[in-house]
């Protein structure tokens, strides 16, 4: 037990308080995620949408989501991640205020591109504020934190969300409004005094100093990170089916409620907040980012696999948590690679790029999901058809990783 405690203290030791401070922001913010998760089942069972329209609504907020990623990129770098989180949290709780009352296929179409839109200028901002606020050989750390916070808030916020939705899917719009808007005063009345450029990190003793672009040259023009950008985007895709045809596969397979539903959703970030930061501090100090990466799309590769090989409860509670070490091994490593990989003069454009792999994810996994189930008469058959390409994309993608060069300069621990 002793060696336990220990271990977990040191995972959370050496972070500043700007770095805890950044967490708890997201996780105000994402204790108020409770629209993506039941929209597709909101636009099915409330709006009576056909699967082929929800999945242009769903797609319209990865679209909206890669405008915001890119453009929020390009804001950091020009503004300051301050302001750039402060407008895109304001917008985005005025943004879902909005939505509650819509109904039509393109109301909700164009409103929900236009909040993703506002919204998601917050995670490459975000990004750059972790960064800045974080010892040199605490990043991959503190990014971890940060994600352990959204992850907590994505435990609380499916869990109360399914409750909500019983008595009405409008309480999760003025829901995911209110915390916005929460994180938005939080984040302005701390920062209040430093919203300008951040200083510059004075190098740790033991780290190994960056060369990676430093030109400050486009992620445009950076191949070896297209490459990484691209992998991210399958393996992306594959892991949103989370929030996307997995609820579908639970209500219309199984028949369960949306309690259910938000309980074995939020089961993934109890998980991930449990594990991550422990996880994160032992493979960082003894494995290579690329393949730590290529074990995550591995490990989700075999989560969607369990769910045709192993019916029942048994084989979903599975596939929930494979995917959810898959996210633990995959992802703090990812955006640690971009941050790093961007240098001082390009970073926001770099983590606007990876934030925009995501947003494109988002686009693409709901007409993926939908499409090959509607494409079957039998709706089982169709969804053990995407869960069997869903582990071969996965698979892929943990294969090419492997093959993907280093950040030049960047120590293993990043």
């Amino acid at each position: 037990m002793r060696k336990i405690r220990a271990l977990y203290t040191d995972a959370f030791s050496g972070l500043t308080r700007d770095a805890w401070v950044l967490a708890t922001i997201m996780f105000v913010n994402r204790s108020g995620t409770m629209v993506l998760p039941f929209l597709s089942l909101y636009l099915t069972q409330a709006l009576h949408f056909s699967l082929e329209d929800t999945g242009w609504v769903m797609a319209a907020f990865g679209a909206g989501s890669l405008v915001g990623s890119l453009s929020g990129g390009w804001l950091t770098d020009k503004l300051g991640s301050y302001w750039v989180q402060v407008m895109a949290l304001t917008g985005g709780g005025l943004g879902f205020f909005a939505l509650s009352f819509l109904t039509s296929f393109w109301g909700l179409f164009l409103g929900v591109f236009a909040t993703a839109a506002i919204a998601d200028t917050l995670r490459p901002a975000n990004g750059a504020a972790v960064y800045a606020f974080s010892p040199p050989d605490k990043v991959t750390k503190a990014f971890s934190l940060n994600r352990m916070a959204v992850n907590l808030g994505f435990t609380v916020g499916p869990a109360l969300a399914g409750a909500i939705a019983l008595w009405s899917y409008q309480g999760l719009f003025y829901a995911d409004a209110v915390t916005c808007l929460v994180a938005a005063g939080f984040l302005a009345y701390y920062f209040r005094g430093r919203r300008g450029s951040y200083a510059p990190k004075v190098p740790h003793p033991g780290s190994v100093p960056s060369t990676a672009n430093p030109s400050g040259k486009s992620p445009w023009s950076d191949g070896p990170f297209l490459g990484f950008v691209l992998l991210v985007l399958v393996y992306a895709t594959v892991f949103f089916q989370l929030i996307g045809a997995l609820p579908l596969f639970y209500r219309t397979v199984h028949h369960w409620s949306e309690d259910q539903i938000g309980w074995i959703i939020a089961f993934n970030g109890l998980v991930v907040v449990l594990f991550e930061m422990v996880t994160v501090q032992w493979l960082g100090e003894r494995f290579a980012p690329r393949k730590v990466i290529a074990a995550g799309c591995a490990v989700l590769a075999l989560g969607f696999w369990a769910l045709p090989l192993i019916p029942g409860l048994t084989g979903m509670l599975l596939n929930m948590a494979l995917l959810s070490f898959s996210e633990i091994l995959a992802m703090p490593f990812m955006v640690t690679y971009a941050t790093k990989r961007g240098g001082d003069q390009a970073r926001g454009r770099y983590l606007g790029m990876y934030a925009g792999a995501y947003s494109a994810a988002h686009i693409i996994a709901p007409l993926l999901g939908t499409r090959t189930v509607a494409a079957f008469s039998n709706p089982e058959t169709g969804f053990v058809v995407l869960w069997v390409v869903c582990g071969v994309l996965a698979a892929g993608a943990a294969f090419a990783f492997t093959r993907l060069p280093s950040v030049v300069g960047v120590n293993r621990a990043a």
